[in-house]
């Protein structure tokens, strides 16, 4: 068709890729049930005519358990797209009541009716690698818009998967990924209809070892693969109408591997495995997958998914897409800034691989709001893990999450809020409820709440102490559990629900708001407490084997990846950065009161740590500090506290480093870590930031003797307007066991703890004050050769392009768009006696990968444009020194 319309014209993208990247019982759903043959229930209609693909019978909800099915499934096509360096096939499992399953889904990649989405960056197509998304439209015709209603505008939707989609609108099949598996491709796709619409997409993970979610990869032949989505939608004027985030619906259906089935849960709609290990299972026919038939017409406009959870959004860091072209040469349209598209998946971006997602885009041109009724907290991270400050274990006996929400329905009149979990997780009667806030008569204008809000709206009563605020939960066992923070849209004015706030809980206020409910948004998280007043969390023996070891890493398995051999687990950093929350407590680079002038980069190094510690009979001074010491369980490498003196120099145990101590000169950031002369972000301290969602069970890093960190005390401000490490959330927590606590067994030079008092076994703990980690190694280390890569180095020098000088205080990093690329930045606030910033300036360096086809790339290296900026208020960057400089 001609390019000329006569109605506006939408334009919708796609972009699809691969990358890196997450109980209680199961609970009763609304009735529905799903098949356990796989067969049955129809996604939607083609794009052109044809018929939906089937899925499997089941209603809008949640469906009840899932049916497993265990090894390797048969294969039923051999490969749908030979081109890929993967192979796409397709296989059938069989699960134990005689039903069968298609793995990793039953797609609609060979059915004709459903058209190929246009490309972005198709290396497998000569000339459909576009340098930027104008190019790829201008490159269109027309004949690529698919027609849903005549008088409707053409949308353009630019969607990054990893690794297939099926693009459905208002139940219309409008597209799907021409490449199944990998290389990585980027698309576009356009379609006419009215708003607002409804969006559907069918994502699947694709698998090597057919019925067990896993590759071939990162040295292993049974690697669980991982996901991610990210989706920006266009008008005709190129204004945004919607964009991927956690106010999206996603529902998994296929999960895998599996290697114990307890592992698995199910509450409130939330089809939960953050308890499954996410490590490369040994034994592939041993390897359960769980199944649940897709719905009918899920991908309709009428179609409830009010019982799915809300999406979990995950950063491009952890997805692993910034050295992918199909991605970084379109970050015009994606970044990982908190105003733009996020990437999205289920609950776990590892094991789930098959996902439903669904969203309402656009404006119905009556004032309403674009998208769905969400609810978010800058301080969860994309596991959804209750953090540690809204537990008792929180500074002043922890505090309520800060909330943000958007989209409420028309004719909300107020809200109310509420934080339960229920102690026998197969329970839905809220008379059994354990309630830790109850809040209404939040005024419609209300879109936030501050950290320990207690000053909007109505409080009702706890069931902790039965007190008018939010009481942290503080549960007695090592369990985990599931708290559900729910926000209700009302139609009762402020004043209006006849409620006394002093006798409200949970079953009063439900009551009261029944038949008034307009619309809900909830967050369901997990949290695992273990009291600091006894040793439930500390350990019996030293981890030797390499399940035990690797199960440290597990929770960081976006970031990590671990294998073993009879000696050895290796340990492979997949990023180098760390995955925080968006609270600017948690904020990498921001504190740093001496900078010397590094910017953290993505590294991919390779740590090997011994499986068994073998063990020296006293403590010596064998610690050099020029080498790491250590590897975090978010892949993040860790050095002695001190600055090194001279070349290989061994720390001396007695010896006072404090002239030189990184954490006393205020080199490092508020979690204890900066970037160091390799560009490369490492720890001198403990990782105290990863403690808001750790379970202190659990080892913080492996030093390179094979001996566990544990988190024991650490964070504060320790000198006068020094950095406040870990922003003064962790000052009071102390998890060291009770016989170094009452100074009966104490920790050693090294940091070390003699777990039976007999010298067979250590731990070591992190301490408030040097060593932090660890002074010294109790077992043998091999410490000049644990790093089994070779460092990158910029072919020249970049401090010989500028310098900001050491006197300033990191204030800020984030991203910013720029010229139609995402940057990130680091903000530079100048110290009084500073001589290179303007007086009254604020300064900034920014920097981004380049791509192909950009001035100063180089093919095979890791090349970076830089912009040192004197002033951040040049938003143009017209004054800006610009460089680029390859590694």
């Amino acid at each position: 068709m001609s390019r000329k319309l006569l109605f506006p014209l939408v334009v919708a993208a796609v972009l699809t890729a691969c990358g890196g990247g997450d109980g209680s019982s199961p609970a009763p759903d609304n009735g529905n049930t799903g098949g356990t043959g796989g067969t049955g229930g129809t996604g939607g209609t083609g794009g052109t005519g044809g018929t939906g693909g089937t899925g499997g019978t089941g209603g809008s909800g949640s469906s009840d358990s899932p049916t497993l099915t265990q090894g390797l499934a048969s294969v039923e096509q051999a490969n749908l797209f030979p081109a890929g360096s993967r192979v796409a096939a397709l296989g059938r499992s069989f699960d134990g009541d005689g039903g069968s399953w298609l793995v990793p889904a039953e797609v609609r990649y060979q059915d004709s009716t459903v058209p190929m989405a246009s490309d972005l960056y198709n290396a497998y197509v000569s000339g459909h690698s576009y340098a930027n998304s104008a190019a790829a439209i201008a490159a269109l015709d027309g004949s690529d818009i698919v027609e849903l209603d005549a008088d409707g505008e053409v949308i353009s939707a630019f969607i990054f998967a990893d690794n297939y989609f099926e693009l459905y609108v208002n139940g219309v099949a409008v597209a799907k990924d021409p490449v199944p598996f990998t290389e990585f491709n980027s698309n576009i796709v356009r379609f006419r209809v009215k708003q607002p619409f409804t969006v559907a997409m069918h994502l699947v993970d694709w698998e090597e070892n057919l019925g067990t979610g896993t590759e071939n990869n990162q040295g292993s032949s049974f690697h669980p693969g991982d996901g991610g989505m990210v989706a920006l939608f266009k008008d005709a004027s190129g204004n945004i109408i919607g964009k991927t985030d956690s106010s999206w619906k996603a529902q998994t259906f296929y999960t895998a591997p599996i290697t114990d089935t307890t592992c698995l849960s199910q509450s409130a709609g939330l089809r939960a495995s953050n308890s499954c290990a996410t490590t490369a299972p040994s034994d592939i026919a041993s390897v359960y997958a769980a199944h649940w038939a897709l719905p009918e017409n899920w991908a309709a406009s009428d179609f409830d998914d009010s019982l799915w959870p809300n999406a979990y959004s995950y950063s491009n860091t952890t997805v692993g897409v910034d050295n992918k072209p199909a991605y970084t040469q379109f970050t015009d349209l994606f970044d990982n800034s908190a105003s733009d598209a996020q990437f999205i998946w289920s609950s776990n971006l590892i094991l789930d691989n098959e996902v439903l997602v669904r969203a309402t885009i656009g404006s119905s041109g009556t004032g309403g709001s674009s998208g769905d009724f969400y609810l978010s907290s800058p301080a969860l991270k994309s596991k959804l893990i209750l953090p540690l400050s809204a537990t008792c274990e929180g500074a002043d006996n922890g505090k309520m999450l800060p909330l943000s929400w958007d989209n409420a329905p028309e004719g909300t009149q107020s809200f109310a809020l509420v934080m339960y979990t229920f102690p026998n997780p197969a329970d839905t009667d809220f008379a059994g409820a354990h309630f830790y806030q109850i809040q209404y008569d939040i005024p419609a204008a209300t879109k936030a709440l501050s950290e320990g809000d207690h000053g909007t709206g109505v409080y009702g009563i706890n069931s902790v102490n039965g007190q008018q605020l939010y009481s942290a939960p503080c549960s007695q066992g090592a369990d985990e559990h599931t708290y559900i923070l729910s926000l209700y849209a009302l139609s009762a004015p402020v004043g209006s629900l006849g409620l006394t706030a002093s006798t409200t809980d949970l079953v009063a206020l439900e009551n009261a708001i029944e038949g008034k409910v307009l619309g809900s948004a909830s967050l369901h998280m997990t949290r695992v407490r273990y009291n600091p007043n006894n040793d439930d969390h500390v350990p019996t023996s030293t981890p030797s084997d390499c399940a035990t070891k690797s199960a440290a890493f597990e929770d960081y398995a976006g970031l990590v990846s671990v294998s073993c051999d009879s000696s050895t687990m290796t340990v492979n950093t997949l990023v180098g950065l760390p995955d925080r929350s968006q609270l600017d407590v948690d904020k990498p680079n921001v504190g740093t009161h001496s900078w010397i002038g590094r910017v953290p980069l993505p590294q991919q190094p390779s740590w090997s740590v011994p499986l068994v510690p073998q063990y020296l009979a006293s403590t010596a001074s064998n610690l050099n500090i020029h080498h790491p010491i250590g590897i975090a369980v978010d892949g993040v490498p860790i050095l002695h506290y001190a600055k090194e003196n001279a070349p290989d120099e061994v720390a001396q145990l007695g010896q006072d480093y404090s002239s030189r101590d990184t954490v006393l000169l205020g080199e490092l950031d508020q979690c204890g870590a900066h970037a160091g002369n390799g560009e490369d972000y490492h720890y001198h301290y403990a990782p105290l930031c990863l403690m808001d969602t750790q379970d202190p069970s659990k080892p913080l890093a492996y030093m390179f003797d094979g001996i566990p960190l544990y988190f024991g005390t650490g964070g504060g401000q320790l000198t006068s307007g020094g950095v406040n490490y870990g922003g003064g959330r962790y000052t009071s927590l102390d998890y060291r066991p009770q016989k170094v606590k009452t100074g009966e067994r104490p920790l050693d030079e090294c940091n070390g703890y003699d777990l039976h008092g007999d010298g067979s076994e250590y731990v070591y703990y992190s301490s408030k004050t040097a060593p932090y980690t660890i002074g010294c190694y109790r077992a043998e280390a091999s410490q000049a050769t644990a790093m089994q890569t070779v460092a990158a180095h910029w072919e020249n020098e970049r401090l010989q392009d500028f310098t900001f000088g050491t006197e300033v205080e990191l204030t800020d990093y984030d991203t910013l768009s720029l010229n139609g690329a995402t940057w990130t930045y680091i903000e530079v606030t100048p110290s009084a006696d500073n001589t290179h910033i303007p007086a009254g300036n604020v300064a900034m360096i920014l920097y981004r990968p380049l791509v192909a086809g950009e001035t100063g790339y180089q093919a095979g290296k890791d090349c970076y444009r830089f912009r040192y900026r004197l002033d951040k208020n040049d938003t143009t960057g017209s004054n800006d020194l610009v460089t680029a400089h390859c590694r």
